[in-house]
């Protein structure tokens, strides 16, 4: 059986009872960061005292191997073998590697299930205080100006369409401030949510239009809800 395990976001207390139990059983754990992943796993086994009793590989699972390493994947699981899909921080799948291994997974036809665990664009989105009723998840905006312009010229027809709507997307500390600038330009009235550090230590949720907050210095991981 695959099974996608959700692990936490910043956190470690928000990972669940039923992903450490998981993981535990599992012979292989595929992991994005092999090393970060490692001591994440000893402090959530330490937290719990709870541990695994046999040996495991963890082997590493990412956007450059990912391809290559499915045949072996598929040939392990037909053989019985309990495999564990982790990204490196969040819900596996969600702007991280594994599209294509479920897909095989599903076209052959083997057993795979899901273990919830913390998300951070839903968190962003609960935090931002915007309705959530009508809500698009983007992940990364694309890297080209003109494509992120394309991109919001049909997020605003959409959310006139639907009567408003909340955008949450991810973006980088060096691309906020530009992207901000843009948001700015297309939708000057949009409410904009950043939310940093989501869990960790320095959490830190920033609020205005994108005109008030454009220009200041923004660090650590960004998730961004827009209200349209």
């Amino acid at each position: 059986m695959l099974y996608l395990v959700g692990t936490a976001i910043g956190n470690i207390e928000d990972t669940t009872m039923r992903a450490l139990r998981t993981l535990i059983a599992a012979d292989i754990i595929l992991a994005e960061d092999t090393r970060s992943f490692g001591n994440y796993y000893q402090r959530i086994q330490e937290l719990f005292n709870i541990f695994a009793d046999k040996e495991q590989k963890i082997q590493p699972f990412h956007d450059q191997n990912e391809f290559e390493q499915i045949s072996s994947i598929l040939e392990d699981l037909t053989r019985g073998k309990n495999i564990a899909l982790v990204s490196e921080s969040g819900m596996p799948l969600i702007s991280d590697p594994g599209k294509s291994l479920l897909s095989h997974v599903i076209k052959a036809e083997l057993p795979f299930t899901v273990i919830p665990g913390a998300t951070a664009f839903v968190s962003a989105a609960v935090l931002s205080g915007f309705d959530t009723n009508k809500l698009i998840f983007i992940g990364f905006l694309p890297k080209k100006e003109s494509e992120i312009s394309k991109l919001f010229t049909h997020l605003r027809k959409v959310a006139d369409e639907l009567e408003g709507l909340t955008v949450v997307f991810y973006e980088s500390p060096h691309r906020i401030n530009k992207t901000l600038e843009m948001i700015d330009q297309m939708a000057p009235n949009a409410e904009v949510c950043i939310t940093r550090e989501i869990t960790k230590q320095f959490e830190e949720t920033i609020r205005g239009k994108a005109s008030e907050i454009k220009d200041k210095a923004y660090k650590g991981e960004l998730t961004v809800a827009l209200r349209l």
